[in-house]
């Protein structure tokens, strides 16, 4: 869904081309969205057949492939909506957020600020298990205890980020 967010979102800005997104993308959000031709015109489409874009012009020029400019709808513009809070509501991994980033003038902010405040507390909540759990007491072989504290100190390390960069976006969107 980052890929049709950040579609949406320039549509919502300005009429494009596929190839100008692309562009964007790779710009705006180098690797942490996985983009080729192929998934780029298969999420047009996907966009087209839902009614949250539409074609707007064809222009074709002397050997060159066709070019087609697409338009946000309405419907398009509610979705970007509706998909930006998804996103915060349903965050598993922050990298998915990195492109609502673009379009948070959006959506209302104190809708937003909720959304991200409840993410926090759920890795809150998180790092209290994780401090909670005492790794002798689990059945497991000792051969496996040091790969378990591991991977928890891993898991520990990741919230305490998440949770960091989350409350920086807080701070950022209540600025607006």
């Amino acid at each position: 869904m980052t890929l049709q967010i950040f579609i949406l979102g320039t549509l919502s800005e300005a009429e494009s081309h596929p190839y100008d997104i692309k562009k964007q993308v790779l710009k705006s959000l180098g690797s942490t969205i996985p983009i080729n031709d192929g998934t780029l015109y298969y999420q047009f489409d996907v966009l087209q057949k839902k009614g949250l874009i539409q074609k707007l012009e064809v222009v074709q020029t002397d050997n060159r492939p066709e070019k087609t400019t697409y338009g946000i709808t309405d419907k398009g513009l509610k979705a970007l909506e509706t998909e930006i809070y998804a996103a915060y509501k349903n965050v598993t991994n922050i990298t998915s957020l990195y492109a609502t980033l673009f379009y948070l003038d959006k959506i209302d902010k104190h809708k937003l600020a909720y959304l991200i405040e409840e993410a926090i507390d759920k890795r809150q909540d998180k790092l209290k298990m994780i401090e909670g759990t005492d790794l002798d007491t689990l059945p497991i072989s000792q051969e496996k205890h040091k790969p378990l504290e591991l991977l928890a100190d891993h898991a520990y390390q990741m919230l305490q980020s998440d949770i960091a960069w989350l409350q920086k976006l807080l701070v950022y969107v209540r600025s607006e």
